[in-house]
């Protein structure tokens, strides 16, 4: 017979996994997108390397994709899923602090991101990247969708 401590699972786990220099809260979400992007860095420079396309090219591509990424996951989870909030404090969608009513503000950090915002922003910023390089968007597309899962 199973313990019933394996017939469970706990569907709310603390996000935060440790606090950095004691004040910063690391969640376990955030250091998933962090390793995330740079697994898939390393594996987009390789594909680079093997077409011999120069490191001169790359280095745009992986700011590129950093700015579109964070920049798209973090509007789409303020646009799609708290809009009722973020239309009343639209500071916090950039800055990751809470004005309080007395005038003074809260250090609450970055929560929320969106993965289907971060698609959306890589498509725009790897067309950005394309226009500014002359590359081909589609040989482009091609090498980061070895890296993108």
């Amino acid at each position: 017979m199973l313990s019933p401590l394996l017939l469970s699972i706990n569907w709310n786990p603390d996000p935060e996994l440790f606090r950095l220099f004691g004040s910063i809260p690391i969640h376990y979400y955030g250091l998933l997108w962090v390793v995330g992007i740079i697994l898939a860095g390393f594996i987009v420079q390789r594909e680079y390397r093997d077409r011999r396309i120069s490191d001169e090219k790359f280095a745009p591509l992986f700011f590129y994709c950093i700015v579109g990424i964070t920049l798209g996951a973090r509007l789409g989870h303020c646009f799609f899923y708290g809009w009722e909030y973020f239309q009343n404090h639209p500071w916090e969608i950039i800055f990751p602090i809470h004005f309080l009513p007395d005038g003074s503000w809260k250090w609450i950090g970055y929560r929320g991101l969106a993965s289907h915002g971060g698609t959306l922003g890589l498509i725009i910023a790897l067309w950005l990247y394309c226009r500014k390089t002359k590359m081909h968007y589609v040989d482009v597309v091609d090498m980061i969708a070895v890296a993108a899962p």
